[in-house]
């Protein structure tokens, strides 16, 4: 059969390339609605959230998904699994989107970021923050969808963001020292202010760990700022800190752990026996470690305090050494006891 080409055939064609052409358009343009998002149950409350907001007139796809014909193809091929995953329920829960910051660019030109905004009597420079590689999504997590965001993916500008590189410690690739200077971002600032972090009603005994320490400096900027509240004790907690406590401990007490410890439990999580060793330990310690394991031994102790006593037998396997489960005991060549120390050991 020949196929001949005609102006009819020429013409049907054409009508029929036009028509799947707009088809398709369309049918791009209508999946990238909010009407058509919230047709699925599982993103109603990010949409009406959405028309409420001040980004309500932007297409959905322009903030999900990055710039460009090949990612918006590329998105929209991934979309094809979404009907069946909200049919079988096999989706994400909650739902978390991301936006990349050349989405936010789109709209956000350099005239408007690279300039300095105030709001609420708080002066920001954006231009550094995209400079040293910041996701907008970190401080702006909630733009357009509000609370429907999760809890736990929600952020805000707030000062515990800025001090991550405002903290006097900072510098950036040029040399500039990020200083944390009060007036630098709070053009009328408020008397006490201060980060979000600390009104946090267990600031005062939990900061170590719900802060950044590194960024405590940017306003605690005395030599002894942490120790002076902290009985003299340096803070954080230097890297030889377990090996010294003790030594504190029997000249302070236990009271000075106490303000940050709750030391009825808290020492028990590594001292799982009496502390400071009562003074008949040397002759019981044998059966203690039997009965409770050596774990909470090596807290403390390296096998080598072991061999300071145990010396005679660092050439045997005396039977005591079952208690260590695999370690080994025996001490390096250069480690090994001296002879006056083994002839004081005894045979």
């Amino acid at each position: 059969m020949r196929f001949r080409l005609t102006t009819v055939s020429l013409t049907v064609s054409a009508i029929v390339l036009t028509v799947v052409v707009v088809l398709i358009g369309a049918s791009l343009a209508a999946t990238s609605t909010p009407r058509f998002c919230s047709s699925c149950k599982s993103h109603v409350p990010y949409v009406k959230a959405y028309e409420r907001s001040a980004h309500r007139g932007v297409n959905c796809e322009q903030c999900h998904t990055q710039p460009g014909p090949f990612f918006f193809l590329t998105s929209k091929m991934e979309a094809l699994q979404q009907p069946i995953a909200q049919l079988t329920g096999d989706y994400q829960k909650p739902i978390v989107g991301f936006v990349l910051n050349q989405s936010c660019r789109r709209c956000h030109t350099n005239d408007q970021m690279f300039r300095v905004i105030v709001k609420n009597g708080i002066r920001v420079q954006h231009e550094h923050l995209i400079a040293a590689g910041f996701l907008c999504m970190r401080c702006h997590s909630t733009t357009a969808h509000g609370t429907a965001v999760p809890p736990g993916s929600r952020t805000y500008p707030s000062m515990d963001q800025c001090l991550v590189c405002h903290n006097n410690h900072y510098t950036d690739a040029a040399g500039q020292v990020a200083t944390a200077r009060c007036d630098l971002c709070h053009a009328t600032p408020p008397k006490g202010t201060q980060p979000l972090s600390h009104k946090n009603p267990q600031w005062h005994t939990r900061h170590g760990s719900l802060g950044i320490l590194s960024t405590c400096s940017a306003c605690h900027t005395g030599k002894n700022a942490c120790s002076k509240c902290h009985n003299g004790i340096e803070m954080p907690h230097a890297a030889a800190w377990i090996a010294r406590h003790g030594a504190t401990v029997n000249a302070d007490g236990r009271k000075i752990c106490a303000q940050c410890h709750d030391t009825k439990t808290y020492c028990d999580t590594c001292h799982q026996v009496k502390m400071p060793h009562p003074s008949d330990w040397i002759g019981k310690h044998a059966a203690t470690a039997t009965r409770k394991g050596t774990d909470s031994c090596f807290n403390c102790h390296l096998v080598a305090n072991c061999q300071a006593c145990h010396a005679v037998h660092a050439a045997g396997s005396p039977p005591a050494h079952k208690l260590l489960k695999g370690v080994p005991y025996l001490l390096p060549a250069s480690a090994a006891p001296s002879s006056s120390a083994s002839a004081l050991s005894g045979p």
